[in-house]
Order: structure tokens, then C-alpha cells, then sequence
């Protein structure tokens, strides 16, 4: 598990995610995951988004994804 650097608390996958769970017929549990619950910051000329993740216990800035420019 990952932890934050800021507060130390752990953090997991559902806390940026949308997780819904199913059971299945034989009584297993799946879980899917759905769309980013953070914010995405819009970037240059294109449509390209950056996902900005923040802790969810003390909303520091833990970094950032998705380069914002296409070098093509």
C-alpha cells in the first residue's frame, strides 16, 4: 500500500477511482473500475488533459499524469 508523504495515510486505488463492485453467480465479487474522480486540467491547443492526484485525507498535491504535449 502506498502512503501519503505528507500525512502518512494510506492511500488505495478506490480513493481516485470510481470502483463499482459485482457479484457474479458463483458468489465471487468483481470489482470494475470507472472514471478518474479527480480533477483534469485542461492543457495546450489540443484536447489533451492532465490528471492532477491529490491526497484525499489532507488535499496536497501528490503529482501529476498524462504528458500535456504531443510531440508528433
Amino acid at each position: 500500500m502506498s502512503k501519503c508523504p505528507y500525512c502518512d495515510v494510506e492511500i488505495h486505488l478506490e480513493d481516485f477511482f470510481e470502483v463499482t463492485e459485482k457479484e457474479t453467480k458463483k458468489g465471487k465479487i468483481k470489482k470494475r473500475i470507472g472514471d478518474f474522480k479527480g480533477e483534469k486540467i485542461y492543457v495546450g491547443l489540443s484536447s489533451n488533459n492532465v490528471r492532477m492526484w491529490v491526497c484525499p485525507s489532507c488535499d496536497k498535491i501528490l503529482g501529476f499524469s498524462e504528458y500535456a504535449y504531443d510531440r508528433s
